[in-house]
């Protein structure tokens, strides 16, 4: 009983394992085609979901191929596939031939490879030159003229044009650059206040015994002491001119490079001060004293540097 039950149920479905299991193949192609044009082939194959499907190197009798495509396209129910091969074929040989069979490879989920092939085509292959009983090339036509335009002397009067516009724009520019405002030279730097006030002082020193003969002193004094306070502000940064005796001393006490004692420069521009404001009197001997204590104050605090080098300039 269960023997006759097996049977009856493989029976039944053994036409469906046979259908699902066996792969279709069918080829595709024109009826005729022109000498040397491309010829489109169609071969399609359809298997199992799970196979893969290829078409293999094989000669193609006169036909040679130019190139391969390749769609793929599911079954609705999911358990086939088709597999759409698109060949370009070329023929360099007149008559009728016959494609096929193309052989198609397919490898199964489980690794087992087959072949299968297709049906044969029949392909005419025609020429156009078929209805010409002896056809030959046709004679060479009589030469034609043919006008082209000749830029050649345009582009060489171009180029000299530019040249030329080049040469004026040149001339132009250096004609220009030489007649620019050019800014004035810096001045020169001017000259160290010691080097001031020390040809200021010796040409007081020439003039001494003229202004003291002349009855001159006063302005001489003042002479002396305006070239003293210009120096030392000049020398310790303050206006020198505009400030008084004492504004003058609270400046030198501030100074870090002052190398004599303030009170040495506040006494010698008083004693300028008392001849001065207080008509004090100065003779010949008093006026030679002032001028070189004038001369040595300037001397004693010049830069160090200075001194060293080369004493008075």
């Amino acid at each position: 009983m269960k023997r006759s039950a097996a049977i009856i149920l493989m029976s039944l479905l053994a036409p469906a394992i046979g259908l699902a299991q066996e792969p279709t193949i069918a080829l595709d192609t024109p009826p005729e085609a022109v000498l040397g044009d491309p010829i489109d082939v169609i071969v399609t194959v359809t298997a199992a979901v799970t196979d893969e499907v290829a078409v293999p190197d094989q000669p193609f009798g006169p036909f040679e191929i130019l190139g391969k495509k390749l769609a793929i396209e599911a079954s609705p129910d999911g358990e086939s596939q088709t597999f759409t091969f698109e060949l370009q074929l070329l023929c360099f040989e007149v008559g009728m031939h016959e494609l096929g069979p193309i052989r198609v490879r397919i490898a199964s989920a489980a690794g087992e490879l087959s072949e299968i092939e297709s049906n044969t085509r029949s392909i005419e292959i025609q020429s156009l030159l078929a209805n010409e009983p002896d056809p030959q090339l046709r004679p060479p036509s009589e030469p034609v003229v043919v006008e082209q335009d000749d830029y050649r002397l345009l582009i060489v009067l171009g180029a000299l044009l530019a040249i030329a516009l080049g040469a004026l724009l040149a001339w132009l520019f250096m004609r220009w650059w030489k007649k620019r405002d050019r800014p004035e030279p810096a001045p020169p730097p001017p000259p160290p206040p010691w080097e001031t006030a020390l040809t200021e002082l010796h040409e007081l020193e020439r003039a001494r015994a003229a202004a003291v003969s002349e009855g001159r002193t006063e302005q001489w004094v003042d002479a002396v002491s305006d070239s003293i306070r210009a120096y030392l502000g000049r020398r310790f940064g303050f206006h020198g001119l505009e400030s008084t005796t004492d504004e003058i001393a609270d400046q030198l006490r501030r100074a870090k490079s002052l190398a004599i004692e303030p009170q040495e420069a506040v006494g010698f521009l008083g004693q300028c001060d008392l001849v001065k404001f207080a008509k004090a009197s100065l003779a010949g001997e008093a006026s030679r004293t002032l001028i070189e204590e004038a001369l040595a104050l300037v001397d004693q605090t010049r830069p160090a540097a200075v001194v060293k080098s080369g004493g008075q300039p």
